[in-house]
């Protein structure tokens, strides 16, 4: 396996482990038809993070099997502005199903923290994510939380945070 940085040319392969890390994480969670549309929108999104990793606006890193995106890492600027001990923010961060727990993920997050280590960092996830406990033993703490809405149903995501000071929880140092 490598970890690479992600370049433009990786967007479709970003946007399949998006589409395919959503189902398998939320199914049952957020409406079927939600995720559903999700391959429709494939394209877009996958054209939007091209030109974002392309114009800089947002970095990240891939994980990389036999030629196959097998998961990412996307951050940069935290964007509201309203967290200043956390002026950085992880995007997304997925890992196929079937590579899960292997440590990838958190080999992932690390590259991004490594990268990123000027200030803390924050990360939305939903609250019912069933793997909002890998934050939690990074030693994230929830700082805020606000409502989302999927279709016609309203889900609660929180943002776990994490200060220079305790990227060591991250990065092992």
């Amino acid at each position: 396996m490598i970890i690479r940085v992600a370049e433009p040319k990786d967007a479709y392969g970003i946007a399949r482990v998006r589409v395919n890390g959503w189902r398998t994480t939320y199914r049952g969670i957020v409406p079927t038809d939600f995720l559903l549309k999700l391959s429709s929108n494939a394209v877009e999104w996958a054209e939007k993070v091209r030109d974002a990793l392309s114009q800089r606006e947002v970095d990240g890193y891939v994980a990389v099997v036999d030629e196959e995106i097998v998961g990412f890492v996307l951050y940069g600027a935290e964007r509201t502005g309203k967290y200043p001990e956390h002026s950085n923010e992880v995007y997304a961060i997925y890992v196929l199903e079937e590579h899960q727990g292997n440590g990838l993920g958190s080999r992932l997050l690390e590259k991004a923290v490594e990268a990123m280590s000027s200030s803390g960092m924050i990360i939305w996830a939903l609250e019912l994510n069933p793997h909002r406990s890998f934050y939690e033993q990074k030693q994230g703490e929830v700082i805020d939380e606000k409502e989302r809405t999927f279709g016609e149903i309203a889900l609660r995501e929180v943002a776990y945070g994490w200060t220079k000071a305790n990227y060591d929880a991250i990065i092992g140092a």
